[in-house]
Formats: structure tokens, sequence, C-alpha cells
């Protein structure tokens, strides 16, 4: 079973969240044309396409997982932190909206796997604590990892 802390978690929840709002969107569309069709044609009853059916199943698939996994403490849309935690996790993406060593074909115009954010890179201090830490970019293995985003000064610098 995945951690808590393993981003794939996050992403996959992120993923499954946009999923689910287009497939609400669709829903809609659908259920409007179905409407549109009865009344054009004076029906008394509105009946939904088999893709209206299969619509309304795959939400309900994407929320029943999501209903799984909001059991994890995860950095997305649904945690305390919210918008700001998803911005965070969001920071290594490429300039064609991939988060560095996903896939970012030809279509986007890149060569393979995003590198990520140029001006991001592992390690780069992006801002100081309080005390004086470092606010630094971590690995991406780390990014979902509050703790990997502070150093020491000591640490930052020797």
């Amino acid at each position: 079973m995945a951690k808590s802390s393993d981003p794939t978690i996050t992403d996959l929840r992120r993923e499954l969240e946009k999923a689910r709002a287009a497939l609400i969107d669709a829903q809609s569309h659908l259920s409007a044309h179905a409407q549109m069709n009865a009344a054009l044609h004076c029906a008394t009853e509105v009946f939904h396409s088999p893709l209206h059916a299969k619509v309304t199943a795959a939400i309900a698939g994407i929320e029943h997982a999501l209903a799984r996994t909001n059991k994890l403490p995860t950095l997305d849309s649904q945690s305390p932190d919210g918008v700001w935690s998803a911005l965070v996790a969001d920071l290594d993406r490429c300039q064609h909206g991939r988060h560095q060593g996903d896939a970012c074909g030809p279509a986007d115009a890149c060569t393979g796997t995003s590198a990520g954010n140029p001006h991001l890179r592992p390690g780069t201090v992006i801002g100081y604590g309080l005390r004086g830490d470092h606010i630094v970019m971590p690995d991406r293995k780390r990014k979902h990892d509050p703790t990997a985003w502070r150093h020491s000064d000591e640490a930052a610098t020797g």
C-alpha cells in the first residue's frame, strides 16, 4: 500500500479531481441535450443516452476512489491548506504543465521526459523562513514532504 506521503497519491487524486470535474460538465451537457430532444419531440419522458449512463458510472467510480484515498493526508485541494498546497506541488511543472519526470511528448514540443520548471531546479533557494532558514525547491520524490522545503542556513552553506 502506498504511504500517505507518496507523491503519486497526490498526483493521482489531483488528476481524478480534474477528470471528475470534466465528466460532471459532460454529464450536464448530455442531460441538457436529452431534455432538449424530449421537448423537441413533445415527449413526456426524458430518455438519457447510454453515454450518459457511462459518464455517470465513471463519476461514481472516481468519487469512490477519492473517498477511499481521502483518509490519507496528502497535499491537494482537499487538504486543510487547500489551494496553497496544490500551488506548491505544481512548482516543478514545465511550461507545458507536466511534472518533472513525466512524459512531455512531441505534441507539447518537448523531447520525451519533462525536465520540469527551468527556473526552479531542485536545491534552488526560493525564499527564507522566519529564522533565516532557506526555503528550497526539493527533489521530485520529496516535494510533498514539507520538511524537504526547509534547510537550515548552515546546511545550505556547508
